[in-house]
């Protein structure tokens, strides 16, 4: 069973993390097999109120988290806040090392942005973040027509919905086109694996 860390944190964009949540956890569901282990974390064991006012309690905290062997970072207007917290960018840089693969969603580029994972790499997000992204990285090679990219170890989605394509492309690389279809077909998304 894989562990897959989703990071939260204040003023996080719901779907987000919502939509790559869903998505593993659906594996799980459609194909009845326990493929990944899904869980949240945040800096501190507090509810955390998302952009949209949804108010979420972290499964652990940087204190306790277990190793992921796929760490998720969300966006949200929240980011702009920690590419300035040492203490947050230390750990994620701890579990990025720990992890097979990473992936950030929407304005979640960001954070790899600014801790070097994206130097020399494709990378898209949110249409109103690229700038602010190639400025953090600017040795990164953005690609503003992908839904999303794949480097190997780090991975990037375009704004918003388009993490819960990347989940089902990871989903697809890891587990087979066969659970990423009946995954769809459980959520009854449209996924063809060709975004």
């Amino acid at each position: 069973m894989l562990k897959i860390a989703i990071f939260i944190f204040p003023d996080v964009e719901t779907l987000d993390f919502c939509g790559p949540l869903e998505v593993f956890t659906a594996a799980n569901i459609a194909c009845e097999k326990e493929f990944f282990q899904v869980y949240t974390f945040a800096e501190n064991p507090e509810p955390i109120k998302t952009i949209n006012g949804l108010k979420v309690i972290p499964d652990y905290d940087a204190e306790n988290v277990p190793r992921p062997d796929i760490l998720i970072i969300p966006g949200g207007n929240g980011t702009k806040a920690l590419i300035e917290n040492q203490r947050i960018l230390g750990l994620l840089q701890k579990l990025y090392d720990e992890s097979q693969y990473t992936f950030s969603v929407c304005s979640g580029a960001r954070i790899p942005a600014v801790l070097g994972w994206l130097d020399g790499k494709k990378f898209t997000t949110h249409h109103s973040v690229f700038d602010d992204v190639q400025r953090l990285a600017p040795k990164a090679r953005i690609r503003p027509n992908n839904r999303f990219t794949d480097n190997g170890k780090i991975l990037t989605s375009a704004g918003v919905a388009a993490g819960i394509d990347l989940s089902f492309y990871l989903l697809e690389k890891i587990q087979g086109a066969q659970v990423a279809q009946k995954t769809a077909r459980y959520m009854e998304y449209p996924w063809d694996g060709n975004c």
